[in-house]
């Protein structure tokens, strides 16, 4: 078996169940650090696939579950971490909280290829592969792929949030949180600078749930054209899961948006 690695940045998902992600694992018609030129069609669109535990370790129990997917330019796994187990959830929070410092590798056999020449190198056409795993890594070798989404665990314990854009539209680091007020209720605006722009944009409302009920809250951001989610009841927050990836207490880091766009990890909005 052969094995495969791209760097990914990360984007929690708005929609579908929580732990769900998407990765692209594969370009196509470029050369890769192996010698290696992937061609588009290369793969079995829908084939089921494990995403294996940290650095391919087969030993250990699989950590989720995936569907692989391809166009003319790439290839991509849509999975959903187990979050019900130890290892499961363990890797999620690794992935989540690596953001563009993570890689991901996919373990394969090579069913059809030939050599050629591609941009005046000798190289191995890969045309068609059969993938067993894909599993988040430390280090690789890939071109251009990315995570593009992550769905987050839970909505925020103590706030209903609002999303008006996804942060990975957004410059990095300019993310402000400010309060503003709507028929005498208090709520925060995150703004921030979008990419090629200097002045500041609205990306996210925070509603105190303890001063908006959750249906005042959700015609709000109706009225905005944002995608609302009301506040959980638990007293606590697990660490690393607020509606914008960071501390509800201030504003979200920059997300990092290649398409998995994984924008930076957001919580659902």
């Amino acid at each position: 078996m052969l094995k495969k690695t791209y760097r990914s940045p990360i984007e929690l998902k708005e929609d579908g169940q929580p732990g769900e992600f998407r990765a692209v694992f594969s370009t196509f018609n470029v050369v890769d650090h192996d010698g290696d030129v992937t061609v588009p069609g290369a793969f079995h669109d829908g084939q089921k696939v494990r995403i294996s535990y940290w650095g391919h370790r087969w030993q250990d129990l699989p950590v989720g579950r995936g569907e692989i997917h391809q166009d003319e330019e790439k290839a991509w796994v849509e999975g959903r971490f187990f979050l019900d187990t130890e290892a499961g959830k363990e890797t999620y929070l690794t992935v989540k909280n690596l953001d563009d410092l993570q890689e991901w590798s996919y373990g394969f056999d090579i069913e059809e290829s030939r050599l050629g020449e591609f941009e005046e190198q000798d190289v191995q056409f890969l045309e068609a592969l059969t993938v067993y795993e894909v599993s988040p890594v430390m280090l690789g070798a890939g071109i251009g792929t990315r995570t593009e989404t992550i769905k987050g665990m839970k909505p925020y314990p103590n706030e209903h949030a609002c999303r008006l854009r996804p942060p990975g539209a957004f410059q990095e680091g300019s993310f402000r949180r400010i309060s503003r007020e709507h028929d005498g209720k208090k709520y925060d605006v995150i703004v921030g600078r979008l990419e090629g722009e200097d002045t500041m944009t609205e990306q996210a409302y925070r509603y105190p749930k303890d001063v908006w009920e959750a249906a005042e809250a959700r015609k709000h951001c109706s009225d905005h054209d944002g995608s609302f989610e009301a506040a959980s009841d638990s007293a606590g927050k697990d660490e690393g899961q607020t509606a914008d990836g960071g501390d509800p207490s201030g504003p979200p880091p920059q997300v990092v948006s290649t398409i998995i766009d994984i924008d930076l990890m957001e919580v659902e909005l």
